[in-house]
């Protein structure tokens, strides 16, 4: 019996005649071509939802080649035994043949089909397209034929009657729609009503089950009948429940103890230990069990094989080898309980060869069904533990056969029962088994260890299909240890080192940890030299050892602490021999942690102390040399804390690390490592953004400022001459040392270089320095000893702030064998503090220069003193300063800059070298901060115990400074520093700082203390060909030749009025190339103010102008309106000069002209006049 499943059944019948024509051959054949059918839904009342049949296929068949069989068999069979819909076809041209025969041969049929139960019946009228009627009268005739079929014989009111209208488009699907509808609803209508008869019978079989007489596998028949029905009728997933229930039914009459339905629990055949598992034709199961004497094992069996089935339809095979997996070792299980009753290795056989066969029945269900990535991944997955089932049955085999030794890994899945015995029974085992691959495989080892090797292959690359990276290689392990056990050292090696790396990060430590111990075994017995190959085997050893807890696995032979401490040694031993520096990271073996997250100073010299806390996890003491911890502070500078430490014991192990570097901050724990000779175990402590956001913040260190320590701040030199090459001041304190060397490097911003070899000291006691072309090396430096430096740079005015990574190597005479190593980060300025306009007034042989002083940023600036240097008395310039000399200091803000004016005289036609504006300057901040650093130094000075509070009462009073500008003001009338917000208290620091302060609340002059800056700006002295001096002067009538000192007459509105235009021309500015010039031609023209002036005469016109001379012109102006009236601007220009080109340009002198009545103003007076009004008083009132 290949199936239970059957197809649907449909008859069909015609008169006789018409079966013999070639018309109902075309019929059937075009009826054929539409199946199956498609999208059938059935709604079942026992069922709450719909369900959709995707595809259905039936048998047409004759009704004459069924005949009911009344002495039909009692055993319960599929609904769809038997036709779901009987079709009858004809044709019937007019109504009197229908009366005639037609209606009679209907009659027949329906007589003999309507008598059948749960079977539907179809009319179909097929109207023939040769028909030589009228059009009209054909469809009249249609319709009254088909009326009386209906009226005939759809007696209770439902249609089984359908027209097929035949035509040349008979293959198209819109001519069998109703057709195809109606079959569709005969074969559910008669499929609900047979299965809901069938469901009955079902539920009052179980609902008698505890009456007597009631048999399981009588029932297991009739409800599997359901099951098949379902089945024939595509609906698999209803069907595969049916089979669910059975399982369910079958386990609780399992757990009540009745099984007197069954046979024994396992009647094993000779073929029943390889035969396939998944094969319902390998046995007469069915036959089985009607007769009662099926086995437990048997029906368990064919249960499985039959949902198989069905998951297959579905295309469920993942889930079809997980229940077969499943299938297989509970059942192993259970028939453990009979092992003594079935053949040698019975149970080890029938898994083999069952979890194969499933293999490769489920590939050729696969063949036809369309896997996406992720089913396929899965189906790789559940075949590979079917393979690595039947690779377990190897392991124990092996180990029966002696091909195997009694131990992990192949000695992990023998069962709990095994004993000695069945090595004596491998021979007898062999003869019993019907698989003969494996038979031989247990008398030959090399075919053993083939069929072992080719299985687990098979097993890995499912695995390795699948993504289940662990368990391939949990199987390549398991090769490995067969290559030992076959002596195969070398292949056995390769695999066991490249194994851990793979399980590691997956955290099987178990396994990583046997592994590794098998690999240190097989180096041993290779006796291969402990290098560094060897010492990485060993490290990951040790880590998978203090991670793993099933530590029994590791030693067979010795004590686990006492084999640990040996290898320790060996380690150790191993690292002294490297010749190279080998480091390992993130070991769990060791670890080390910040016991105290502020470090402390280490007072008598430059340096600090770190304590903190090491882990050995190890069972034994681990001989070390040293242990570092290394911070990372800003603009990723580092430092390192270091001891020499012997020897680490197990468990906590606190330690005090020194760092000789004085860098002052706070630091992130960057790395921590603890050496063994040249091996380096290395652990990383940073935090990526999102390890910080998940709220895993870095480990921070807190390293306090030793005021002692040799410290390196950078400056703007004192004086600052722009077009001379940029410098930086250096600025090197020894603090408490007496220094050797000190090697300063500079590290700049991108592309600025500093030029170390015209580096120089300033100062007395100059220190000897050594220049090189990357760095400047002080000498011989004495403890309190300041040194300056002046190093010049490249040009650096593309930044306004240049910051510094400054870098320091320095040997105290104190401790010459260490090399200290300060890194600092500074910024200095590299532009100018203030931003200087010029403007320059001409006024004959004088010029009057005025420079606005701004401040660049938002700092004030304090400025002392300005000077215009001339470098050269003897050139004609003499230079006079116009400022008056209070106040003393001026302050520029950013709101209110600073202005500074020099009167300059100067012969004509001398070359003149440019002058030098010199600026005294410093910033508000550097004056406060030097006022507040003398006051601290003073009362320091008074009370020495103060002076380790020098810096904190320095730093709180800047910071109150910054935080309320409110002293400002104050401070820049009076030179009293108020400062704001700082509340003393009653210890050391109060003390201290109330000093301070009635020491700043005094008043002093700004130039009495601290250090200036000077800015020396060079400064070109402006030249031009021509200055014209115009002048408009009134004159009291048109004769007179000048302005006189007191008008005599008055200036009316519309009243002419003489006026003379002069312009006095001069070239005492014109460059010293154009002195033999004698005169210029140029063009005066009056300003047009039209609301003002009337002017009349030559506004505008040409004149030559000669050194010295004037040139003038009367003209005539008109007073528009009156008031006070400012008299008309003259605009001059110069021509070009004749015959004179540049660039093909014409040449034009350059000319500034000088209003010189522009400040003057004329009264003009109303127009004079007398006016008569006569008033009208009214007549006198006579009535009084």
């Amino acid at each position: 019996m290949s199936s239970l499943s059957q197809r649907v059944v449909v008859t069909y019948a015609a008169p006789l005649v018409f079966l013999s024509t070639d018309h109902w051959k075309q019929i059937h054949a075009s009826l054929v071509s539409q199946l199956p059918l498609r999208n059938l839904h059935w709604k079942s009342p026992s069922r709450p939802t719909i369900r959709t049949i995707q595809e259905l296929d039936f048998k047409f068949v004759p009704l004459e080649t069924l005949r009911e069989d009344q002495t039909a068999s009692q055993i319960p069979q599929s609904v769809l035994e038997k036709p779901l819909l009987n079709i009858y076809v004809f044709i019937c041209e007019d109504s009197e043949s229908y009366k005639a025969t037609t209606r009679k041969q209907i009659k027949d049929w329906h007589a003999s089909v309507n008598q059948r139960k749960n079977q539907e019946w179809l009319l179909v009228h097929v109207v023939r397209p040769d028909q030589s009627v009228a059009q009209g009268r054909l469809f009249q005739m249609k319709t009254s034929v088909l009326d009386k079929i209906k009226a005939d014989f759809n007696t209770d009111k439902k249609d089984r009657c359908v027209q097929l209208v035949w035509s040349a488009e008979k293959d198209n699907p819109a001519v069998w729609a109703d057709l195809m509808t109606k079959i569709k609803e005969g074969i559910l209508s008669a499929f609900d009503a047979a299965l809901t008869q069938r469901e009955e019978e079902v539920r009052r079989s179980e609902g008698q089950r505890q009456m007597p007489g009631w048999n399981f596998c009588t029932f297991f028949i009739l409800k599997e009948s359901l099951a098949s029905s379902l089945e024939g009728m595509n609906l698999c997933e209803d069907a595969l429940h049916q089979y669910y229930e059975l399982e369910a039914t079958f386990f609780q009459v399992l757990r009540e103890k009745n099984l007197s339905w069954f046979g024994p629990l396992i009647t094993p055949s000779g073929s029943d230990d390889s035969a396939p598992l998944l094969s319902t034709t390998k046995k007469p199961y069915r036959d089985l069990i009607l007769a009662n004497t099926i086995s437990v094992f048997d029906f368990r069996v064919y249960l499985l094989a039959r949902q198989c089935a069905l998951l297959s339809k579905l295309g469920d095979l993942e889930e079809v080898c997980q229940k077969t997996v499943t299938f297989l070792t509970t059942m192993a299980r259970t028939l453990r309980d009979v092992e003594d009753t079935l053949p040698p290795l019975f149970l080890e056989s029938w898994q083999f060869s069952s979890a194969l066969s499933v293999v490769d029945q489920c590939d050729e269900w696969a063949r036809g069904i369309e896997m996406g990535k992720p089913a396929l991944t899965a189906f790789n997955a559940a075949k590979g533990e079917l393979v690595e089932l039947a690779r377990q049955q190897l392991d124990v085999l092996g180990i029966a056969a002696g091909h195997l030794p009694n131990r992990p890994p192949f000695s992990l899945f023998l069962p709990s029962n095994y004993n000695t015995a069945k090595e004596s029974q491998v021979k007898e085992a062999s003869e019993s088994m019907s698989n003969a691959e494996l038979a031989s495989a247990l008398l030959n080892k090399e075919a053993f260890y083939e069929l072992y090797v080719n299985i687990t292959n098979r097993a890995i690359e499912l695995y390795a299909n699948a993504g289940r990276r662990k368990f391939a290689l949990k199987l390549h392990g398991s090769l490995a240890a067969l290559d030992v056990h076959r002596d195969r050292l070398s292949n056995a090696l390769q695999t066991y080192t490249s194994l851990p790396a793979h399980y590691s990060p997956h955290g099987w430590t178990s396994l990583e940890a046997f592994m590794l111990n098998r690999a240190l075994d097989i180096h041993a017995s290779a006796e291969k030299p402990k290098d560094r190959e060897w010492i990485h085997i060993l490290l990951h050893f040790l880590r998978a050892y203090v991670d793993d807890m099933g530590r029994d696995l590791l030693t067979s032979k010795e004590d686990s602490e006492t084999y640990v401490a040996h290898l320790v040694q060996a380690l150790n031993d191993a690292a002294h021999e490297l010749d190279a520096d080998t480091p390992y990271p993130d070991h769990t073996a060791l670890s080390v942690s910040i016991a105290n997250h502020d470090a402390q100073l280490a007072e008598t010299r430059d340096g600090s102390l770190l304590k903190v806390v090491v882990h050995n996890k190890l069972p034994c003491e681990v001989a070390v040399d040293e242990v570092e911890v290394q911070l990372a502070g800003r603009e990723n500078s580092r430092i390192s804390f270091t001891d020499k430490v012997s020897r680490l014991a197990p468990g906590r192990n606190e330690l005090t690390l020194f760092c000789p570097s004085s860098a002052a901050g706070t630091y992130t724990l960057f790395s921590t490592r603890v050496s063994i000779a040249r091996l380096h175990f290395e652990w990383k402590h940073t935090k990526t953004l999102k390890q910080i956001r998940a709220g895993n913040m870095p480990t921070l260190v807190y390293i306090p400022k030793d005021l002692k320590a040799l410290d390196v701040k950078l400056k703007q030199p004192p004086r600052i001459e722009l077009g001379m090459s940029s410098k930086v001041m250096v600025i090197l304190s020894t603090g408490r040392n007496d220094i050797a060397t000190a090697q300063v490097k500079l590290t700049p911003p991108s592309g600025i270089q500093f030029k170390y070899d015209d580096a120089e000291v300033s100062g007395e006691d100059a220190p000897p320095i050594r220049n090189a072309a990357d760095s400047v090396t002080f000498l011989d430096l004495k403890q309190g000893q300041t040194v300056v430096a002046i190093i010049p740079h490249t040009d650096a005015s593309a930044y306004h702030f240049m910051r510094v990574a400054i870098s320091v190597e320095y040997v105290t005479t104190s401790e010459p064998e260490v090399t200290r190593t300060l890194n600092l980060s500074r910024v200095v300025a590299t532009s100018l503090p203030v931003a200087i306009n010029v403007e320059d007034f001409f006024r004959g042989t004088r010029l009057f220069t005025r420079f606005t002083l701004s401040s660049t940023s938002h700092q004030h600036v304090r400025v002392r003193s300005t000077h215009l240097l001339s470098p050269n008395e003897a050139d004609g310039v003499k230079v006079t300063s116009c400022m008056a000399q209070k106040p003393s200091v001026v302050t520029i803000t950013p709101a209110q800059p600073g202005r500074f004016l020099f009167q300059m005289d100067a012969s004509r036609g001398q070359v003149r070298d440019p002058l030098k504006l010199q600026i005294s300057y410093r910033m508000l901040r550097e004056e406060v901060e030097s006022l507040i650093e003398l006051a601290v130094e003073k009362v320091v000075t008074e009370t020495a115990t103060l002076e380790r509070l020098r810096q904190d009462m320095v730093d709180k009073l800047v910071q109150a400074l910054e935080t309320d500008a409110s002293w400002v003001e104050l401070y820049g009338v009076t030179g009293e520093l108020v400062v704001p917000g700082v509340t003393p208290g009653e210890d050391d620091l109060g003390t201290g700082l109330r000093r301070v302060l009635q020491i700043l609340n005094k008043r002093r002059l700004p130039t009495c203390f601290g250090d200036w800056r000077e800015i020396v700006i060079p400064v070109d002295v402006p030249q031009m060909h021509i200055l014209a001096a115009a002048r408009l002067q009134v004159l009291d009538n048109p004769f007179s030749e000048e302005k006189p000192h007191k008008r005599s007459r008055p200036l009316y509105a519309g009243q002419p009025i003489s006026a003379l235009l002069t312009v006095q021309t001069s070239f005492h500015w014109a460059p010293p190339e154009d002195t033999k010039v004698e005169s210029y031609m140029m063009r005066y023209d009056i300003e047009d103010l039209t609301q003002d002036w009337l002017i009349s005469g030559r506004k505008r016109g040409d004149f030559l102008a000669k050194d010295g001379e004037t040139f003038s012109v009367p003209i005539t102006l008109i007073a528009l309106h009156h008031g006070e009236l400012a008299l008309p601007k003259v605009g001059v220009t110069a021509l070009p000069l004749p015959g004179e080109h540049r660039m093909r340009s014409s040449v034009v002198p350059g000319c500034e002209t000088h209003q010189v009545h522009g400040a003057e103003k004329v009264l003009v007076l109303p127009r004079g006049g007398r006016t008569t009004f006569v008033v009208n008083m009214g007549a006198a009132n006579t009535s009084m």
